[in-house]
């Protein structure tokens, strides 16, 4: 059973081990290691406060972009507007022009259809009294 159960002394020189370890270990090691920890959770927090920061910039920026976009879309619609409406009213001047000229086209074609009328009805007249004088004429030569 000795195998199973130690011994005082080895106890003994295991605590003193131990505890020249544990020594060293808190002087060399664990206070540069909790430096180094120290040091990575600062670093951590900075990242996150800094993450935290660009969210909350991020959003502004959102709002900002929205409000913008807004602006550029009512502006866009009033521009919308007022072209249809300078659309409707040269529309409306161009038919009204188009009026007047083709009004005043028929006018100028009903006038010049009259004069050509008045003149055809002066020829006519002026054959028909040429050819009542040659009848005439030929009436009077006949009976002479």
């Amino acid at each position: 059973m000795d195998l199973m159960t130690p011994s005082l002394g080895l106890i003994f020189w295991q605590s003193v081990i131990f505890l020249i370890s544990f020594i060293i270990l808190s002087k060399f090691a664990w206070n540069p290691i909790n430096k180094l920890l120290e040091k990575r959770e600062k670093y951590i927090i900075d990242s996150i406060n800094n993450a935290e920061k660009a969210k909350e910039s991020l959003k502004k920026r959102k709002l900002k972009k929205r409000k913008i976009l807004k602006n550029l879309e009512q502006m866009k619609n009033l521009i919308i507007n007022e072209a249809l409406k300078n659309k409707e009213q040269i529309e409306k001047e161009a038919k009204k022009k188009a009026k007047l000229e083709s009004d005043l086209i028929i006018n100028k074609t009903q006038l010049l259809i009259e004069n050509k009328k008045q003149i055809a009805i002066e020829n006519l007249k002026n054959d028909i009294l040429n050819m009542s004088i040659i009848i005439s004429e030929k009436i009077l030569n006949k009976e002479l």
